[in-house]
């Protein structure tokens, strides 16, 4: 073969190729595109579940009795189901400003879009170690604005304290002092203000308990009032915080559709 035949034959395989590259292109360029949901239902994506399993061996407060399965129906003996009566501040759930405020809107009214969400994560395991009843502060999040950027708008911070680790001993979880108060870690009353009113965030999510249960040391009432008089919402009793990034997760926020405050949910997150 001389040299002519081996010129051309190299031009004949580039067209040929040519075609195939146009082919795969808009493949290549619609996974560029893609959101998050779209990345995780291909598998390109992390999904990590947030949300507690519910049993009857779940913690519970606030005098609330443990869930106990129910004997099912005469016709439904045969089935292998059991059905679980649930209290809608039962396990992971959502708390609205409804749940302290009149008039506000209820989960069943709260608009679908408003429960997919950016979250970030500030972790303060470290220092719960250390005092376990500890209370983030204004400066934890501006240390953790140092080191990621400022904490979006419309956001959802999330805390992450290592307490979900205690979730199998009730007792431990709850971890009522002599007079019934919840020694738990949570945010301060100083950086609850500064996450609403200076970066006006969506709500907050925490891997500790308690609708109305003001976390940290005081036991007054300076826990998460303010923050749901301020028409922002919580999460509570998430887990497997540990596994996200500090930002760039999205969650997904699916509670019951119930007319009523709060309600349990399943809450997912999409990593980056």
């Amino acid at each position: 073969m001389n040299t002519r035949t081996r010129r051309r034959g190299g031009r004949q395989a580039r067209v040929w190729a040519l075609p195939l590259v146009l082919l795969l292109l808009p493949v290549q360029v619609e996974q560029v595109r893609a959101g998050a949901l779209e990345r995780a239902m291909l598998g390109k994506s992390t999904v990590v579940d947030l949300t507690h399993v519910v049993s009857e061996r779940a913690p519970t407060g606030g005098g609330q009795d443990h869930p106990r399965p129910e004997v099912l129906a005469e016709g439904d003996r045969n089935s292998t189901a059991e059905r679980l009566p649930l209290s809608a501040d039962l396990a992971t759930y959502l708390n609205l400003p409804a749940s302290i405020v009149k008039g506000k809107p209820t989960v069943a009214q709260v608009p679908a879009r408003e429960f997919l969400v950016h979250a970030v994560l500030v972790d303060i395991g470290a220092k719960v170690a250390q005092t376990q009843d500890y209370r983030a502060t204004v400066e934890d999040l501006q240390a953790w604005e140092r080191r990621n950027g400022r904490i979006p708008k419309g956001s959802v911070v999330l805390l992450y304290t290592g307490w979900s680790r205690r979730w199998s001993d009730p007792a431990h979880y709850l971890n009522l002092d002599a007079q019934g108060v919840p020694r738990v870690p949570g945010f301060s009353p100083g950086a609850t203000a500064f996450l609403v009113s200076e970066r006006d965030i969506r709500g907050v999510g925490l891997d500790t308990w308690g609708p109305g249960v003001p976390p940290g040391t005081h036991g007054g009432d300076d826990g998460m009032r303010p923050l749901l008089q301020a028409g922002k919402w919580q999460l509570v009793n998430l887990t497997n915080l540990d596994r996200l990034p500090a930002k760039g997760a999205k969650l997904l926020v699916a509670p019951l559709r119930i007319e009523a405050g709060s309600a349990p949910a399943r809450v997912i997150a999409i990593l980056p």
